[in-house]
């Protein structure tokens, strides 16, 4: 097993094939109960050699792949996370370019009538969004604390035809105003990234970095985790993604969810993520561990409130479950 960082514990575990086809059954059961739609996106399995890998906070320098190096750091707990799995992150979309296609249909439709031409995504990830906005004709700033997956993100927009349009740039919520020129016309994070902040403090600081980096009258679209459905229904495994074929290894992703209180009392969640991938009878599994804040709907109308957003609304799109998405408006 090699491991995307070298410092890393590993530990192996063997797992016959018949017990990754019963681990398999089992998951299959455990997306049905979060719904038809989901289960048919999210069916995962278990199996072959487990690495157990503990994941240490880094500190990475902040870079922009087009143009120059900074010298200030950037700490981000999340970072090995998302750094370990950045190759492999597209496959957390059963479909990467339907899902592109989906959230541009959504955007079009969040940004019709408001003159949207410059937008800030920081938190790229591998850039489903910052492409998505791309190709309605968009200029896009894109930014994300791993320098993987923006690294990832510039190769999409390069792939993608984008180039252009997309600048990739290492940056955190926190220090956003200190590597970001604005003003914007929309700032956009999805993928449940802002809850990576934990704290109040924090993530009100991070609303506020955005009301900043807005002009006067332009808007956030920011999508959150359905907490409120998760903690009810006291999720403890989550299905994401098995992916076979006849041509390619088998890639089976799912989470382990642990529910926690934090210093402040906060309702927190720790994900153990495992991405299993092999052929034939052996296979390898890389668990990667990262904490979110279980960031409740009311606790976020709250701050996009004490920001000094109006017009907070809350939305579902593409009948997505699993997501809300929040729009507000900078006042004039």
């Amino acid at each position: 097993f090699n491991s995307p960082n070298p410092d890393h514990n590993t530990t192996m575990i063997s797992m016959s094939r018949p017990l990754l086809a019963t681990s398999r059954r089992l998951l299959t059961s455990s997306a049905s109960r979060l719904g038809k739609q989901n289960a048919l996106r999210m069916q995962s399995a278990v199996g072959g050699h487990v690495s157990k890998s503990f994941l240490p906070a880094t500190r990475v320098p902040a870079r922009e792949i087009h143009g120059t190096k900074t010298d200030r750091e950037v700490k981000v707990e999340s970072n090995d996370y998302y750094d370990g799995l950045s190759d492999h992150y597209y496959l957390f979309q059963q479909d990467w370019e339907g899902m592109v296609t989906k959230e541009r249909e959504a955007f079009k439709n969040a940004f019709f009538g408001e003159n949207i031409n410059r937008v800030l995504d920081p938190s790229c990830g591998s850039g489903e969004q910052s492409i998505a906005l791309a190709g309605l004709g968009l200029q896009v700033v894109s930014t994300d604390p791993s320098g993987g997956l923006v690294q990832k993100c510039a190769e999409n927009a390069k792939k993608f035809g984008f180039e252009s349009q997309v600048t990739a740039k290492q940056s955190d919520f926190l220090n956003l105003t200190k590597d970001i020129e604005g003003p914007f016309d929309a700032i956009v994070t999805k993928g449940s990234s802002l809850p990576h902040l934990h704290t109040d403090s924090d993530l009100l600081q991070a609303l506020k970095n955005f009301h900043t980096l807005l002009r006067p009258g332009g808007i956030v679209n920011i999508g959150v985790r359905d907490y409120d459905y998760f903690i009810k229904q006291k999720t403890k495994m989550y299905p994401r993604q098995v992916l076979v074929g006849e041509d390619i290894n088998e890639h089976i992703i799912f989470d382990v969810w642990e529910w926690h209180k934090g210093s402040e009392n906060q309702q927190l969640v720790n994900f153990n993520t495992f991405h299993i991938n092999g052929d034939g009878p052996d296979f390898v599994t890389s668990k990667y561990i990262t904490t979110f804040r279980a960031l409740f709907r009311k606790e976020m109308e709250s701050l996009l409130e004490q920001a000094g957003f109006t017009e907070i609304k809350v939305s579902k799109v593409n009948d997505w479950l699993w997501e809300n998405v929040y729009t507000a408006r900078r006042p004039m």
